[in-house]
């Protein structure tokens, strides 16, 4: 484990790990509001949309509130003008773009694992697109599960308890279910991106510690964000959002890249010790 740590932060910074890093969060940004339309036009054709839009409230949630307060705005346009169908050429392009991303993530997974490149880049394309829509309506399935909360929360008070208890356990169900799709997604991606297969087993220790540093590197960029209200603002003026925004993306993209190379390293050592096992 120790050696992979070593080899995981040794590619992150001092090999390439960072500078693809800014590829990926640009790339997951630029895929970002097309998914949205995707997830809203899927919600729309369901006649799921306030599930659609408790899961991007959810997601505003976790993320720092300066970088939320720059999303935000944009959101309500694309909730104000998104397609309600899957017909249009519009939502075809959204998917395209959404793809994007996806081919991005490929990419950083591929060289995490030691994988060749995919030679056929049609067939990954579909697959991208077909995993742009399953993963939509995964987080549509998962938003429906907070219908049981106010149920939950009515049981508790009609049991005596306090209102504190009733927003506490609001509010923990909801970043519980908010970091549990993130980590259930990135396991996804983990397992259906890669063009060499892998098992569960393989991908959990990075995913699971990727998600944890992700949420600790949430709410310390929000900190550090919030100790200096006006720096930020002086130095890039009126893009200081999107710099923000763009920097909490690199952020998240060099912690997806470290929880990978750490289960490619793993994944390595692992291969070694049956190598050495098996030996003379």
């Amino acid at each position: 484990m120790w050696r992979a740590l070593g080899r995981a932060l040794r590619h992150l910074f001092f090999e390439d790990g960072l500078v693809v890093a800014g590829y990926v969060a640009f790339a997951a940004l630029f895929a970002l509001f097309p998914f949205l339309i995707v997830l809203l036009s899927i919600a729309g054709m369901l006649g799921q949309s306030e599930a659609a839009q408790a899961s991007i409230e959810l997601g505003l949630e976790l993320v720092p509130a300066e970088v939320a307060t720059v999303l935000r705005p944009v959101i309500a346009e694309i909730r104000g003008g998104a397609p309600r169908g899957l017909l249009g050429l519009g939502i075809l392009v959204s998917l395209w773009f959404a793809s994007s991303g996806m081919e991005a993530i490929r990419h950083v997974l591929d060289r995490a694992y030691g994988a060749p490149e995919p030679t056929n880049f049609l067939l990954a394309r579909l697959q991208s697109l077909f995993l742009v829509v399953m993963v939509a309506l995964a987080i549509l399935i998962a938003m429906l599960a907070l219908v049981a909360v106010p149920l939950v929360a009515r049981i508790a008070a009609w049991l005596g308890e306090h209102a504190l208890f009733e927003r506490n356990l609001w509010f923990l169900v909801r970043y519980g279910l908010g970091l549990g799709m993130l980590l259930a997604l990135t396991v996804t991606l983990h397992l259906a991106l890669p063009t060499v297969p892998l098992r569960l087993v393989e991908v959990l220790p990075g995913t699971f510690l990727s998600v944890a540093l992700w949420a600790i590197a949430a709410d310390l960029y929000s900190a550090y964000l919030a100790s200096l209200p006006t720096s930020y603002s002086v130095t890039y003026g009126s893009l200081a959002g999107i710099i923000v925004t763009l920097f909490f993306f690199y952020i998240s993209a060099a912690i997806f890249i470290f929880g990978a190379q750490l289960n490619g390293a793993l994944r390595e050592e692992r291969g070694a010790a049956r190598e050495g096992r098996a030996g003379p």
